[in-house]
């Protein structure tokens, strides 16, 4: 659940998990769930605002009941980082040298500086829930503070970092100097495989899906922009458009001109809104009297998160064309639909094998194509919603004998 601040994102995260229709079960998972619930709900908002929401006490890291069919999972991330230190603190021997001492002296909580860390724990502790057979939908509240897309994106990001500081090869090595090394080496191994694991599952289709939340104001409808856009290139469908008759807009903006823009139900949506969810479902809540503070009030709003389950989106369905010449003289284009608010706000740069790609400030990195990595950026344009890259063999790294390279 991702959307701009004062959206409510947090509420409709809360309507949406504790919908009537997330308790219809397939006959399977009823058999195999009984009357556990089906619906998690997670928040990152280190303030905890979901459990007073809903009543409820909640202990970090463990899920409580906030209805039949729904249960809230709370995060301590700072918890989560000092006992991955503890595992590596205590299995760090002594007598190693300076290195050894320098990370020994280091408090726990000095960790969370650390790019990407906090949230990679985070997300590894909600897999885990998530996996144990309960829940058949989760639901991860981007909310209160937190940058969606670094979330998003923590994983490879904390993964690219472990291989710079640490890389695979070496700890290989390491790990026949001890047992204590070699317990060193198990818990960083895991850390870096369960990187990879949730970078992959992040970009699954089958699994994955966003839902922008907007208020109907002016700011709102740019804003949903720029998160439909940034979600497409990350390579998350975005299944659900949900415009907030009931947000006040933006703190930076005001709320006269929002409640000015506000809509009563999906008859009144500007047609924009309407444009822009051609891919997705457009759905609009209902303005209230209160705002909803119980189970009841919350599935007053009708908020219904579908789960798509399709082809791929954003840089993942790119293809590469050779599009003329041979040997040196060759052309090719890589292309993927791709939205863009602002042809001001595409930047494009090269990393070795990957493409970065800056859309709407987030960057990601793209994986070139084998030809392409013995290639230049020779153009690149944007056209009809499709971005479309342009390559020339460097001559510096081309196979000298190859009069033609297949994509």
């Amino acid at each position: 659940m991702v959307g701009h601040g004062g959206a409510g994102v947090s509420t409709v995260a809360a309507a949406g998990a504790v919908e009537t229709g997330a308790s219809r079960r397939s006959t399977a998972a009823a058999t195999r769930l009984r009357e556990e619930p089906t619906s998690l709900l997670v928040t990152l908002d280190r303030f905890r605002p979901a459990s007073r929401l809903f009543g409820v006490y909640s202990r970090p890291g463990v899920p409580v009941p906030v209805s039949q069919h729904a249960h809230l999972l709370e995060i301590d991330t700072l918890g989560l980082v000092e006992d991955l230190w503890a595992a590596i603190s205590d299995a760090m021997p002594t007598g190693l040298g300076e290195v050894t001492d320098a990370v020994t002296e280091v408090d726990p909580a000095e960790l969370i500086g650390l790019p990407g860390i906090e949230t990679v724990l985070a997300l590894r502790a909600i897999r885990e829930v998530a996996t144990d057979g309960r829940f058949s939908r989760i639901v991860l509240d981007c909310s209160g503070g937190v940058d969606p897309y670094a979330v998003l994106r923590a994983p490879r990001m904390y993964a690219d970092l472990l291989e710079r500081i640490w890389p695979r090869h070496r700890r290989l090595s390491a790990s026949g100097e001890g047992a204590r090394v070699t317990r060193i080496v198990a818990v960083v191994d895991a850390l870096a495989r369960d990187c990879e694991d949730l970078a992959e599952l992040f970009t699954d289709p089958a699994t994955t899906t966003s839902h922008v939340v907007t208020s109907a104001s002016d700011y709102g409808r740019e804003m949903a922009r720029r998160h439909l856009a940034v979600v497409e290139l990350l390579g998350i469908p975005a299944a659900t458009l949900i415009v907030n008759a009931g947000a006040s807009g933006s703190a930076a903006h005001g709320t006269a001109g929002a409640r000015d823009s506000a809509v009563d139900g999906p008859g009144e949506l500007d047609q924009a809104f309407v444009d822009m969810a051609s891919t997705s479902t457009l759905v609009a809540t209902p303005r209230l009297r209160e705002v909803p503070r119980s189970v009841r009030a919350l599935r007053g709003l009708g908020v219904s998160l579908r789960q798509t389950r399709g082809a791929d989106t954003g840089p993942a369905a790119a293809r590469v064309e050779h599009v003329a010449g041979h040997g040196l003289e060759s052309r090719y284009r890589l292309a993927w639909p791709q939205s863009l608010p602002d042809p001001a706000d595409l930047s494009l740069g090269r990393s070795g094998d990957d493409l970065l790609v800056t859309v709407c400030g987030v960057r990601r990195a793209v994986r070139l194509p084998s030809v392409l990595r013995r290639c230049t950026v020779d153009d690149a344009r944007w056209e009809n919603g499709v971005l479309a890259i342009g390559f020339r063999p460097d001559p510096a790294v081309w196979p000298a004998h190859d009069t033609h390279q297949s994509a």
